[in-house]
């Protein structure tokens, strides 16, 4: 193919200016794009809607135990952060770790104390004084039961928490109305 004299543009032989001018316009666009502002901020209005309708402040106080089904009850309180004592049919655990194993200790006789229960407790105590110098501590427990136990291991769980410094024992239900 031979080498030919450089020649007019293309699209300069356009006689309509508005067809140049449109094509022009084309090649030479801005490299930046704008946003709608106004589905932004509905956007935004949504999400912090969403957000406020489904924050809790008082978060998850209750580490449910899997295995643990409270007992039903029609009056009760509001619940506070404290240390829970979960008791399951196959072991006690405080605060979310097992300390003992319910079948051992139903096995056991009467004035058995529940050793790794009651360490637990005191290190929890201890902790509260070293980390709160300021504060009494009250000895608020909350205790977690199957509603299925037996009640001389619950009875055993309450007398160890008390003889450990827990004087103030709540028990956690599970709220049904009152017209059933």
């Amino acid at each position: 193919m031979p080498v030919r004299v450089p020649g007019r543009r293309a699209g300069s032989g356009i006689a309509l200016r508005q067809v140049k001018r449109a094509i022009e316009a084309k090649t030479t666009r801005t490299l930046s794009a704008s946003l709608n502002l106004t589905a932004l901020v509905d956007f935004m209005s949504v999400i912090v809607i969403f957000l406020l309708m489904n924050f809790s402040a008082d978060g998850d106080l209750a580490q449910n135990a899997p295995d643990v089904v409270p007992p039903p009850a029609a009056a009760g309180s509001e619940i506070k952060r404290l240390p829970i004592i979960a008791i399951s049919e196959v072991n006690i655990s405080f605060e979310g770790v097992i300390v003992e194993s319910s079948r051992v200790v139903l096995t056991e006789n009467d004035d058995y104390p529940l050793p790794r229960l009651t360490d637990a407790l005191k290190k929890e105590q201890e902790t509260f004084k070293i980390l709160r110098p300021n504060q009494e501590f009250k000895g608020e427990l909350i205790i977690q039961a199957h509603e299925k136990l037996p009640y001389k291991l619950v009875r055993r769980v309450f007398l160890a928490a008390a003889k450990a410094g827990y004087p103030n024992i709540s028990y956690m239900t599970r709220m049904v109305s009152a017209d059933k």
